[in-house]
């Protein structure tokens, strides 16, 4: 799509709708968005059959100024002989990740909501989008894409050293998106909400049921706070909720952390060889960050004529970080070897054979993420000085929790003062989570129980960050037939924990 950053959009441009009713507006108003059919953005869509359109709408909802932003939007429609459920609304996460074009995802998508209708969509900024916000020499350097092999990790022994390469990137990304004309403060989860909100007045809907996949389900959840007419249920999909995301990042990294301590206490409780291995199974976390401190697991790599890769104890959390839904039955001996000095297991850990000097952003619009994990931190934005120091007191914040790199964004985004408020909803919502994983676990749908006392949740046991498995879809679609009842969820331990490795 072209995208022309002064345009008036004619009011033909709504009666050009094929199967869409606009709402009725003023005829002496100025029309402020439009939703017309078009082809369809990638081949997955076309493929499965998907109803494709264009959706047209202002930069800046609260300030018009002709400055355009243009989504592709995708309608995969019910039968008609299943009723008249409201349709699933299917808001991405990552965030700035485009399922568009990756057909599996879509095709999953599809199986959890079954026989209703599904719509999709990159938001504003995202790859399929224009403008799209790309700042690919960010991908280099992310703490949060290339969580192991990133300069913020391994490029030095000192952590504020590495914070060098990074705050560079951020503030280049800002300032390229400023001269592309862009005003980065409009991408965030208030201003996506506005677009969906207009998109799904202009398919003729009265209630949609948003599905939110990660951070997406945070901007689900936004959509909850200022459209909350519009939802008459929701599904939180392992969910990363603005309000919660946007702490300080030393308090979430040790949330974290304890995640790590929980999946030990599950391994002692479970075996006892496990106990015998680690009779001090609180602290074995610290104890083996500390050996990594003590003595770095340093490893040379074939890159641009060689590469020196330093592995601490902060890195080691941070892999962890990553790694724990692949490993966690590893734990206990991976902890017990590297307290005795033993690192015969770090280079499959540290995924050292995986290292390329290079990555490369994929489907995911960097400049989108920075934007909507700075923007939707409105004034609680850090500076420079509280990120610097925040990483001297716990230097694996580096590679855990993208905020941080906010203190080197351009300006806070432009969101109401109350918008990382819990919401206050007697909507229905179902909460999914992944037992196994470190970054959005059951504690974020029990703090938006205390404002919205409809939550169910479910945990999926031995699973990590967006579980797939027959449970998934089946506890989805039954929530979905009727979302007030009570939910069976004695399917979550579907998958059986996998054995616990001492030796």
């Amino acid at each position: 799509m072209e995208h022309n950053r002064n345009v008036c959009i004619a009011a033909s441009l709504v009666a050009a709708v094929l199967g869409t009713s606009a709402q009725a507006q003023d005829a002496d108003a100025p029309l402020t968005s439009s939703l017309e059919r078009q082809d369809c953005a990638t081949e997955a869509l076309e493929t499965l059959g998907a109803e494709c359109y264009v959706f047209t709408g202002e930069e800046n909802w609260d300030d018009p100024n002709g400055d355009l932003v243009q989504i592709p939007v995708a309608v995969f429609n019910a039968d008609a002989s299943e009723g008249n459920e409201p349709p699933v609304f299917f808001f991405p996460g990552g965030p700035g990740y485009s399922s568009l074009g990756n057909q599996g995802y879509l095709e999953q998508l599809l199986k959890d909501v079954g026989a209703r209708t599904l719509v999709t969509m990159d938001h504003r900024g995202f790859i399929h989008a224009d403008p799209s916000l790309r700042c690919p020499g960010y991908a280099n350097v992310s703490p949060y894409h290339d969580i192991i092999h990133t300069p913020a990790i391994t490029s030095s022994p000192d952590p504020l050293e590495r914070i060098k390469p990074v705050a560079a990137q951020v503030e280049a990304c800002y300032d390229k998106l400023v001269s592309e004309g862009v005003d980065p403060a409009q991408y965030n989860q208030y201003s996506v909400s506005r677009d969906v909100d207009e998109i799904r007045q202009h398919l003729g809907y009265d209630t949609i049921r948003p599905y939110g996949s990660s951070t997406g389900s945070g901007t689900a959840l936004s959509y909850v706070q200022y459209f909350p007419e519009a939802v008459d249920a929701a599904v939180f999909g392992w969910p990363w909720f603005t309000h919660l995301r946007s702490r300080a990042a030393v308090d979430e990294f040790y949330t974290a952390k304890q995640r790590f301590t929980e999946i030990m206490a599950l391994c002692v409780e479970q075996s006892e060889a496990c106990r015998e291995l680690h009779p001090d199974w609180m602290v074995a976390i610290d104890k083996a960050r500390r050996a990594l401190d003590e003595d770095p697991y340093v490893v040379e790599v074939e890159a641009d004529g060689g590469e020196t890769l330093h592995f601490d104890g902060a890195a080691f959390l941070d892999a962890l970080y990553l790694m724990l839904p692949s490993m966690y039955a590893e734990l206990p001996v991976l902890l017990n070897e590297v307290q005795a000095g033993d690192h015969s297991r770090l280079q499959s850990f540290f995924l050292v054979d995986d290292y390329v000097p290079e990555t490369g952003p994929g489907s995911y619009a960097l400049g989108y993420f920075l934007a909507h994990v700075c923007n939707d931190m409105g004034a609680n934005r850090p500076n420079p000085e509280d990120s610097t120091a925040a990483i001297a007191r716990e230097p694996a914040v580096l590679g855990f929790e993208p905020p941080w790199v906010c203190a080197w964004w351009g300006e806070d985004g432009a969101v109401p003062p109350e918008h990382n408020d819990l919401p206050r909803s007697d909507v229905p919502v179902l909460a999914i989570h992944g037992q196994m994983d470190p970054c959005c676990g059951p504690r974020w749908s029990e703090q938006i129980a205390r404002t919205m006392p409809n939550v169910q949740s479910i945990v999926m046991q031995g699973l990590g960050h967006s579980p797939v498995n027959e449970c998934r879809s089946q506890v989805i679609q039954a929530f979905l037939l009727n979302p007030s009842d009570e939910l069976d969820t004695s399917c979550a331990d579907e998958v059986p924990l996998e054995s616990w490795v001492v030796e």
